[in-house]
């Protein structure tokens, strides 16, 4: 018997290229990623994208009768440059596992699959800039080096982040006075606050920093505390006591748990009010998750799909999150 050598035409794969198959995608990718909650996310159609900020005038001053205006320069602030990269997966299919064996509903179900992928590795990749936080950079996964220091160069979290006027450092590290990194508990809270409250902009000025957030491993310790807290606190006592003060609220802030989390003790907490360009983690997205056309393998018959996106990640000024290792160091 002579070789067949007509190619199986794309044809013979009709249920596997059904619209359908490419709905289930954009539905997939559709879903908000758990990272929008935490990080600043924006489109560019830039290969490189360059954040610079300038420091406004110092706090305008008393003038006496017929004085003249004290004149101020602004100051260059920091940079951070965000350049796009390429991420993806596929799946191969052969025929002979379409031809005897799988029908359009389980191929629909390894397409959703991918998209699952593209999920993971966009959360994955969002909260290892939390994990590495108190490193200049990590190697992350795909073995490439990622930046995870602010525009000062320092670790995103920190008590040494230099100030743009020279002036004393600023520190964005859990802190009472005594103590760093301290562990999660109700004085801990305490401390966000004050911690949060001494933290100064480029020319000295009181920030007014208000953490509303909280950012944990879900099913971690500081999980479990939060909400022993919280119920302390609907009972109007006072967390780790019987002690009753009539109203024990410190403004306990919303919660946000992570699965990619590594450290049963970091949480981290920000103002959510200053999630925006200029603070906080950024995330720069030039393709969002997509599924690509499908392909037939000439020799092989193989059916070929697979989703691409294109972004990077990091963050300038972190003057809007406090972070603790929860080790009291």
């Amino acid at each position: 018997m002579a070789d067949v050598t007509v190619p199986a035409a794309l044809g013979q794969f009709a249920d596997l290229v059904d619209e359908s198959v490419q709905d289930i995608f954009i539905k997939k990718a559709m879903l908000t990623p758990k990272m929008e909650q935490y990080f600043n996310v924006e489109d560019t159609t830039s290969y490189y994208d360059k954040d610079s900020s300038v420091t406004g005038a110092e706090k305008a001053k008393y003038l006496s009768e017929n004085a003249s205006v004290l004149y101020d320069a602004p100051l260059q602030g920091f940079d951070k440059t965000y350049t796009q990269k390429k991420y993806g997966d596929g799946l191969k299919i052969t025929q002979h596992l379409w031809k005897f064996g799988i029908q359009f509903r389980k191929i629909a179900s390894l397409v959703d699959t991918l998209g699952d992928s593209m999920m993971e590795k966009i959360e994955s990749d969002a909260a290892d800039m939390l994990n590495n936080g108190w490193s200049s950079s990590f190697v992350d996964d795909d073995n490439l080096t990622v930046s995870t220091a602010g525009g000062d160069a320092a670790a995103y979290f920190t008590a040494s982040h230099t100030r743009e006027d020279g002036g004393t450092a600023w520190n964005n590290i859990v802190y009472d006075g005594t103590t760093y990194n301290m562990d999660f508990e109700y004085d801990a809270l305490k401390a966000v606050r004050k911690t949060a409250a001494a933290i100064k902009g480029p020319r000295g000025q009181k920030m007014g920093v208000e953490v509303d957030t909280l950012i944990c491993k879900y099913g971690s310790s500081v999980h479990d505390k939060y909400e022993e807290i919280q119920a302390a606190i609907a009972r109007n006592r006072i967390p780790g006591g019987d002690e009753n003060d009539g109203a024990a609220k410190v403004g306990l802030p919303s919660l946000i748990t992570l699965k990619h989390l590594d450290n049963d003790a970091y949480y981290f907490t920000f103002d959510s009010s200053m999630k925006n360009d200029k603070y906080g983690l950024q995330w720069r997205w030039s393709q969002r998750s997509t599924l690509d056309a499908p392909k037939l393998d000439y020799d092989s018959d193989e059916y070929r799909r697979k989703a691409t996106m294109f972004y990077d990640r990091g963050g300038n000024d972190m003057r809007n999150t406090i972070a603790s290792e929860g080790d009291n160091t």
